[in-house]
Order: C-alpha cells, then sequence, then structure tokens
C-alpha cells in the first residue's frame, strides 16, 4: 500500500465529536471528514472547518440522529411523535431484516419512503452549501442503508455531481481496510477494553500489497450529548487516539504511505 484515505464520520454530530476531529485533523492523520448538517453544532462545526484545505469534506447524510431539515409533516415516515428521526436501533426492532444487498440491509417492507428519503436527502444536501459556501466533496450515507434510501442517494449525488464514497469502496483501485473490532451492538464496557490502536496497525500491515487503502473510523471527544444521540461512544476516543497515535504516523512514514483524498482519488482513478 502506497496510500491512504483516512476517513473520520459524523463531523458536528456534537460539539465535542467535532472537536475531537479537527483534533485529528491538525494533530493526526484524518484527511476526510464528512459533515452532519441538520444538528445543533452543525453551523459551528461548519465555521471551523470551512478554511481548512488539508481536509476534504463531504456530506454524511443523516436519517437517524436529530431532526430532519425537512419540514416534519413533508417526511413524517422518518421522524417520531417528536419530529425527531426515527433512531436505527428502532427501525432494527420494529423491522423484519430478510437480507443484504452489498451495504445495504434489506426488510420485508423497507422502511424508508423513497420519496420523503429523496427530499430530505436533497434538503441537507442544500443546507450544506448554505453552511460552507460549496458543494459537498463526497457524499455518504450514515448508519444504516436500504434500497430506498441508496437510490435516493444516487439520484441526488448524479444531481449534483457528487461523488459517491460507495462508488469508492465498490472501485478495483481501492481496497477496504476492514473494521473487524467494531461489532454491532458494540457495548461500553467492550468499547473501553478495545486497544483500536494495535488493531489498526495490524490491519494496516495486512493491507500493505494493495496500492490504496481505504479506512473509515469515528473519532471524537465524548460528552454528555453524544450518549443522547448514539449507542457508539466511548469508541470515539479510542479512534481518535489512533489518528493522532506517534505509532501510527511512524508506520506510515516507514512503509511511505501517503495521506490522500478523495480530491486525489478523482484524479487517480478513472473509474470513479
Amino acid at each position: 500500500m502506497k496510500k491512504l484515505l483516512f476517513q473520520s464520520d459524523d463531523y458536528g454530530l456534537t460539539d465535542a465529536v467535532a472537536d475531537g476531529i479537527l483534533k485529528g485533523i491538525h494533530q493526526g492523520i484524518i484527511r476526510n471528514t464528512g459533515l452532519f448538517v441538520n444538528m445543533p453544532s452543525s453551523a459551528r462545526a461548519a465555521e471551523k472547518i470551512r478554511d481548512c484545505a488539508e481536509v476534504c469534506v463531504g456530506i454524511d447524510i443523516n436519517l437517524v440522529a436529530g431532526k430532519p431539515i425537512s419540514d416534519p409533516a413533508e417526511v413524517p415516515s422518518l421522524v417520531n411523535s417528536d419530529g425527531h428521526f426515527v433512531p436505527s436501533v428502532q427501525r432494527m426492532r420494529e423491522g423484519k431484516v430478510i437480507g443484504r444487498q452489498g451495504m445495504c440491509l434489506c426488510f420485508e417492507q423497507d422502511p424508508y419512503n423513497y420519496e420523503e428519503v429523496l427530499l430530505e436527502t436533497e434538503n441537507q444536501v442544500k443546507r450544506f452549501i448554505e453552511l460552507m459556501g460549496r458543494k459537498p466533496e463526497y457524499f455518504h450515507g450514515h448508519s444504516m442503508a436500504t434500497p430506498n434510501t441508496q437510490k435516493a442517494a444516487r439520484v441526488i449525488a448524479e444531481k449534483y455531481n457528487i461523488l459517491m464514497t460507495l462508488d469508492v469502496m465498490n472501485s478495483n483501485a481501492v481496497s477496504m481496510i476492514p473494521c473487524t473490532w467494531t461489532p454491532k451492538p458494540f457495548p461500553i464496557e467492550d468499547q473501553l477494553k478495545t486497544d483500536v490502536e494495535q488493531h489498526f496497525l495490524q490491519a494496516l500491515q495486512a493491507s500493505l500489497q494493495h496500492e490504496i487503502g481505504y479506512f473509515i473510523c469515528h473519532c471524537g471527544f465524548v460528552e454528555e450529548d453524544l450518549m443522547k444521540e448514539t449507542t457508539y461512544t466511548m469508541i470515539r476516543m479510542k479512534d481518535l487516539a489512533m489518528a493522532t497515535s506517534p505509532k501510527v504516523k511512524a508506520f506510515l512514514k516507514e512503509h511511505q504511505i501517503e495521506l490522500i483524498t478523495y480530491r486525489d482519488l478523482k484524479e487517480e482513478c478513472s473509474c470513479l
């Protein structure tokens, strides 16, 4: 492996997550991150990263946390009675999963109404443009994908000419570095015991034969607000420690691995 696309998702989920990712950009190896545009922290997060030329900022389309950008009355199947998105754990509990198609979970009946997802997805892209003053540099789905969410994502990504991370994942030119140490469910006590740095170094070593490696994690500091939005909590500080680790930096230097962004992939991979 000569190049590594290192991505940390969920930028703007909370203030602490945003601040942790910013540390990982300025003091570590994060070069790609996706902005949540529908959270109370989104505007602050966008302001802090808008002029960071060294990082590629995409959009994390979020249909499971916080409130929609759309009027809840226009997306009734996406929200609970309080106007917040239905959490993914509730979708899993109430629906019947019958299989997978690539990254998609296939339910007996897709819990996501296509037209409503299409509306909300485009409204999130529009909000990104308002917050950042430019289009997202890549398009990434958050938490749970179904055929309807991916179909809507494809339509909006093509409409705005935005690179989809799904296409990168499926490209023969890029090798996904598997993150096998983050099961679902992932209890807090198990998150605290997980040695992310060691796992990641082992995964990097095993991927050296590939030309371009691709890894996604979820860095961040931990605060009370985070506990209200997700069960993926303490592991974020472990991811951040890994992303700023001297051992990881030394490994990249020793093996002459260049950190890249989606901008580089557009130039290097004609298939994307």
